[in-house]
C-alpha cells in the first residue's frame, strides 16, 4: 500500500535585516515568532514523513515474476498479500540493494527459500522465504527456464538452449551434473519419482519439439517420453494425477493446438481435444486446488471442466481491444490472477477474479509481468 507523506517547505529570506542603530523589541518578537514556527512545521513533519516499514514475513503471498524487456536488466519482484490486500513493488531489489536482473522467467518454492530463474541473466537466485534476502546463487548456466526440487537437497533446472538438466545441491546452489536428455527442455512437473519434462523449443536439436520425456529421480535416466502437439508450453496434474498438456501448434501454425489428457502411470494419452482455429495460440495451462477446472489464455481466458467429453472451454475473462493477457495462475483460496502486460514497455496489471468470475481486485505490477507464484 502506498503511504502519502505531507511535507512541509519553509521560506526563508534572503535579505538582511535593517538595523537602524540596533534591534528594537518588535524585531525581536517578530523573530522569536518565525523561528517558533519553524519548530512547530518541522516537528509536525517529522511526525508525518515515517519511514514506509521494512518488509517483514512474507504472509499469504502472491509473487509476480515481472520479466522486464529482454536486454534492459528491468525484472522484477512484486509481493501481494492476498488477505490484506498490501502490495510491494521491486521486493529483490530493496531487500538486496541490486537488481534482480535480465528476463526473470520463473519462481519456485520450498519450507525456507524462494528460487527465482533469470533467464537472460544465466542463473538462478536463492533467497530467503521470510525475508527476502539473497542466500547463494547458481551462475554460468545457458538459458535457464524452470527450476524444480527433487530431494531435499536437489534440484533440476530445465534449459531453452541446452539438450541438458542441470543438476544443483539446493544448499549452496552449486552445479552437481549436466543430465543429457537430447532435447532442449521448458516444464518440470514431478509426480513421486518421476519429472515431466517438456520440450517447447526446436532450437539446438534435429528432432522435432512434440515431446514429453520422463525423468526418473533415482536413476536420473529417461525412461520414457510422450509424443503431444508441437511447442507443449504448459503441464498441470488433475485431481487423479493425470497428466494434461497444451500445445500451441507451433510459431508458425504447423499444426493445430491440442490439449491432451495423459494417464501419468502408463504414459498413454486418454483423451485428445484439438482447437479448430490453427492460427490460435492457447498457453498457461493452469488448474485449481481441488483439480477438477481449468483455466488457459487464448487471447481470452477459459475455464473448462476436467470431466467434459469435448473441449468446450467457456470464456472466463473476456479481452478487451486493449488487452495483452499474458500469465495466469489459481491460489489456494481458487482465485483466479491475470496479468495483462499492457504495452510491454510501462508496468502491467493484475486481476484478481473470483471462481465466479467476479472482479476482486486490481494492482499494479512491474514491467511484463510473468508468472505468479503462490506461498501460503
Amino acid at each position: 500500500m502506498k503511504k502519502i507523506t505531507t511535507k512541509y517547505y519553509a521560506v526563508i529570506s534572503t535579505e538582511q535585516p535593517q538595523f537602524n542603530g540596533g534591534w528594537e523589541w518588535r524585531d525581536l518578537l517578530r523573530s522569536m515568532t518565525f523561528i517558533f514556527i519553524l519548530f512547530a512545521l518541522l516537528l509536525s513533519s517529522c511526525k508525518n514523513d515515517e519511514p514506509i516499514p521494512e518488509l517483514g514475513e512474507f504472509e499469504n503471498a502472491v509473487f509476480i515474476v515481472n520479466e522486464g524487456n529482454f536486454t534492459a536488466g528491468n525484472a522484477s519482484l512484486t509481493y501481494f498479500n492476498h488477505q490484506s490486500g498490501e502490495v510491494e513493488q521491486q521486493v529483490f531489489y530493496r531487500k538486496n540493494n541490486a537488481p534482480l536482473g535480465d528476463v526473470a522467467n520463473s519462481i519456485s518454492f520450498d519450507n525456507n527459500s524462494i528460487y527465482l530463474v533469470v533467464n537472460n541473466s544465466h542463473l538462478v537466485y536463492k533467497i530467503n522465504s521470510e525475508t527476502g534476502v539473497y542466500e547463494a546463487k547458481t551462475i554460468e548456466l545457458t538459458s535457464p527456464r524452470h527450476f524444480i526440487k527433487t530431494d531435499d537437497h536437489r534440484a533440476l533446472i530445465s534449459d531453452l538452449y541446452e539438450n541438458n538438466l542441470t543438476m544443483v545441491n539446493t544448499e549452496n546452489m552449486e552445479i552437481i551434473s549436466k543430465i543429457p536428455i537430447g532435447r532442449t527442455s521448458e516444464n518440470l512437473l514431478k509426480l513421486d519419482n518421476d519429472v515431466f519434462i517438456s520440450n517447447w523449443s526446436a532450437y539446438n536439436q534435429d528432432l522435432k519439439n512434440n515431446m514429453v520425456l520422463v525423468l526418473n529421480t533415482m536413476s536420473l535416466e529417461i525412461t520414457d517420453s510422450i509424443q503431444v502437439g508441437i511447442e507443449p508450453n504448459s503441464m498441470v496434474l488433475d485431481n487423479d494425477n493425470n497428466l494434461w498438456v497444451l500445445s500451441s501448434g507451433g510459431f508458425l501454425n504447423e499444426e493445430r493446438p491440442s490439449l491432451l489428457k495423459i494417464d501419468s502411470e502408463s504414459k498413454l494419452i486418454l483423451q485428445r481435444f484439438i482447437f479448430e482455429d490453427i492460427s490460435s495460440s492457447p498457453t498457461k495451462l493452469s488448474i485449481n486446488p481441488a483439480g477438477n477446472t481449468l483455466y488457459f489464455i487464448n487471447k481470452d481466458i477459459f475455464q473448462m471442466d476436467i470431466s467434459v467429453p469435448t473441449l468446450s472451454a467457456t470464456i472466463f475473462v473476456k479481452a478487451s481491444e486493449s488487452s495483452k493477457f499474458y500469465s495466469l495462475g489459481v491460489g489456494s483460496d481458487f482465485d483466479i490472477y491475470i496479468s495483462d502486460a499492457n504495452d510491454y514497455t510501462r508496468n502491467g496489471t493484475v486481476y484478481r477474479y473470483s471462481p465466479q468470475g467476479i472482479l476482486k481486485q486490481e494492482f499494479e505490477a512491474g514491467i511484463i509481468p510473468g508468472a505468479i507464484g503462490f506461498m501460503d
